[in-house]
């Protein structure tokens, strides 16, 4: 089991597509670290001038003790040598006469500290009492002096060797200016900012209460970096807790990002609630930590638990790159920087590169919030355009009849000479139902005859250029051309141009679902005039059927072979759940027509690459009403009043929750049987919008959803003849 999924997670990566999204992913790292690296430089380049270097110091026994050995040199050359079996050092310095007060500043590890002043104590940071404090920062004001004096620092080192020193100018010791606080502060005070205006928007416009939990979370990082940063500002809260109290918000501010993250997956409630778990765990971690050890656990345990989350969710994002997921390759991307980022987060903070791991995780969290923020934009930009989309889908919904009676109509048409005057009034029709206000649209019709046309239909069209129509035509490999207030479309016979149709002066525009319409048409038409036009024996109307299946299933960037597929595979599962020879033969005929419907869905959506919106889904799940409609204008004919009916009703659920809600045996049994040869071949095979699975995951999804989406009993029949067909090829394979 193992060895396949380690195959199918390589074949992801390294064919899947995923490995140039795995280096989009590192090089925003590459360059969130970079901004980090310029940040903190000219951060440095502000408090170089006032650093204080040059110190003596002693690793010691006993806390507070005075060395008597050889005292070692600490400067910019020469760092502190680390002595894993002492906790205490002690640092000396001889400071020269001087004329000014200034403030003598100390940042450490959260370390006990005791100053002295020529043996004179004159700052103690519960030295005496306690492992460790609640803060980095600890100053002192020194006087001016004419003599020089003696400054002795004492230190435990609960966690590691962490010694700057800075001489700043007089003023209040308790509280000192630094960058990091005062960013945490403006980012709160733009995350409030942006939530008053998100939220009085947010009234009127309900799409944009993401926004405002952007916002939100915005506030959030610049509150968790104000307070990460407040150990290092001022030692007024030193009490043990602060450390748990002021890490917390930061260490949760990538669980909080992995929420915003996953929100954007529909199928997400258990990762959402493993997150939340591991974001308690971690909490209560921090707060019952009581000492050094417990701490550095805690501190350990909470860097895995999101750093697994981060994984998990980027394999999450990394599924969803299979389906039909609007921006799966941005939110792939920017789980996979999540996770590297919390792994090198992760790394600062164990070896207690503070200052590194919150700016990482601040600079990192702004980077995904701007993501997200652009997604939710565009998503409510889309809003207006998906309420037309809605009202054009309802008006176009009532055009499909007109496409079924165009078909009809033009299937009927038997006679050459009236062919052509039939498609002009029958497309018109169409096109004034769609839009009444075109009641002078002109047009006209060519027949090729040789390397001449010759004009047979002309209703107000002067000098129509039809050899340039052909080129436009060849140029562009299309039939159907659509251009500004006019369309034409272009009949072959036989590889060779026959025919070209021109209308123009259309009104109102021409939307997608009127170039649908069109096109819907077109498909009608060419099947009509092959009929007729071709050898001039009239074929089957079944027949004329299961080629213009064929010419959908093409122009949806489909193969035939699915049609193929499905046709054999129902015909085989119908005689093993007992359905006799000639009946199981006429459903898998009729199975062919399944997505008849789809000829009157727009291809701007069949072919959208990414998640569908909630509009476009309604649309092309009406495929099913389409076909239906289409085909039960035959209803008078045994094969296609069969082929409606699996038409209508093979997107229903086993469990009720399909198109028409249908439950169990109230779905038709050629409905069921075609459902699940369907799907499974749909599952195997590449799409626009996705690549193939494996068989074994079209198998495992299969099993997965019976009494779901599918019949148990007809899916175990399916499942059971896939896996025999399976094992006879292996068996003949290796013969």
């Amino acid at each position: 089991m193992k060895k396949i999924r380690l195959k199918k997670l390589n074949d992801k990566v390294t064919k899947g597509g995923v490995l140039p999204l795995l280096g989009v992913s590192l090089i925003i790292l590459l360059l969130t670290v970079a901004v980090y690296f310029v940040a903190h430089y000219v951060a440095n380049s502000y408090t170089d001038e006032n650093r204080f270097s040059n110190w003596n110091y002693l690793y010691t026994e006993k806390a507070g003790s005075v060395p008597d050995g050889e005292l070692r040199i600490y400067n910019a050359q020469n760092p502190i040598v680390s002595d894993g079996n002492k906790s205490n050092i002690y640092f000396t310095k001889t400071l020269e006469p001087s004329d000014k007060a200034s403030n003598f500043v100390l940042i450490t590890d959260f370390a006990p500290v005791k100053i002295r002043l020529n043996g004179k104590e004159i700052y103690n940071n519960q030295f005496d009492t306690a492992e460790y404090v609640g803060n980095c920062y600890n100053a002192v004001t020194l006087e001016p002096s004419t003599q020089e004096r003696q400054l002795e620092v004492m230190l435990k080192l609960p966690f590691s060797v962490r010694f700057e020193t800075y001489l700043n100018p007089p003023g209040d010791p308790t509280f000192t200016y630094m960058p990091g606080f005062t960013i945490g502060l403006i980012l709160m005070g733009l995350g409030l900012l942006a939530a008053i205006v998100f939220g009085i928007l947010s009234a009127v416009k309900k799409r944009l209460f993401r926004s405002l939990f952007v916002s939100g979370l915005l506030c959030y990082v610049g509150l968790a970096l104000a307070l990460y940063m407040l150990p290092e500002v001022t030692y007024t809260f030193n009490t043990p807790k602060w450390l748990s109290i002021t890490a917390l918000p930061v260490h949760l501010t990538f669980m909080a990002v992995l929420l915003c993250l996953n929100g954007l997956f529909k199928e997400s409630r258990k990762t959402v609630i493993a997150i939340l778990v591991a974001s308690v765990i971690s909490a209560i971690a921090l707060l019952v930590a009581f000492n050094p050890l417990t701490v550095k656990i805690a501190i350990l345990l909470m860097c895995l638990l999101t750093t697994a989350a981060a994984v998990f969710v980027s394999h999450t994002a990394m599924v969803q790159l299979d389906r039909r997921i609007q921006y799966a390759a941005p939110i792939f991307v920017m789980c996979v920087f999540c996770t590297m980022i919390m792994v090198l987060a992760a790394i600062f903070m164990i070896t207690r590169q503070r200052i590194l791991y919150i700016y990482n995780v601040t600079i990192s969290s702004i980077v995904i919030m701007c993501v997200l923020e652009y997604i939710y934009i565009r998503d409510f930009r889309q809003e207006k355009q998906n309420s037309d989309v809605r009202l054009q889908s309802t008006k176009y919904s009532k055009s499909v009849e007109g496409i079924s009676q165009f078909i009809r109509h033009m299937l009927d048409c038997r006679d050459k000479s009236k062919f052509y005057d039939t498609a002009v009034r029958e497309i018109l029709d169409l096109i004034v139902k769609y839009h009444p206000d075109n009641t002078d649209i002109r047009y006209c019709v060519a027949v090729k005859n040789g390397d001449a046309y010759t004009e047979v239909v002309n209703n107000g069209i002067e000098g129509c250029r039809y050899d340039l129509i052909e080129q436009n035509g060849r140029k562009n490999d299309k039939e159907c051309l659509f251009a500004g207030t006019y369309f034409e479309y272009i009949l072959k016979n036989n590889d060779q141009v026959g025919a070209v149709f021109h209308f123009e002066n259309i009104k109102d525009g021409m939307d997608v679902f009127f170039i649908s319409m069109i096109e819907a048409a077109y498909c009608g038409l060419v099947t009509t005039y092959e009929d007729i036009f071709t050898d001039g024996t009239h074929r089957d109307i079944n027949v004329i059927f299961a080629e213009l299946a064929e010419n959908t299933e093409i122009d949806n960037g489909c193969s035939v072979d699915h049609l193929i597929n499905i046709r054999n595979n129902s015909r085989e599962l119908c005689l093993r759940i007992g359905i006799d020879r000639e009946r199981a033969e006429h459903i898998s005929i009729a199975s062919e027509l399944h997505d008849l419907g789809k000829i009157a869905v727009p291809k701007d959506i069949i072919h959208k690459e990414g998640r569908l919106s909630e509009e476009e889904r309604v649309i092309i799940n009406s495929h099913t009403e389409f076909g239906y409609t289409i085909l039960s204008a035959y209803d008078d004919d045994p094969m296609l009043a069969t082929a409606a009916v699996i038409a209508r009703y093979h997107h229903e659920h086993y469990d009720g929750t399909g198109n028409n809600g249908l439950k169990g045996e109230e779905i038709p049994v050629e409905a069921r049987v075609v459902t699940v040869c369907d799907v499974y071949d749909a599952l195997i095979s590449e799409r626009t919008y996705k690549k193939p699975w494996s068989k074994e995951d079209a198998m495992r999804y299969l099993k997965d959803n019976e009494g779901k989406i599918f019949d148990p009993a007809i899916c175990e029949q399916f499942l059971a003849f896939v896996g025999e067909e399976e094992n006879g090829t292996k068996a003949v394979t290796a013969q």
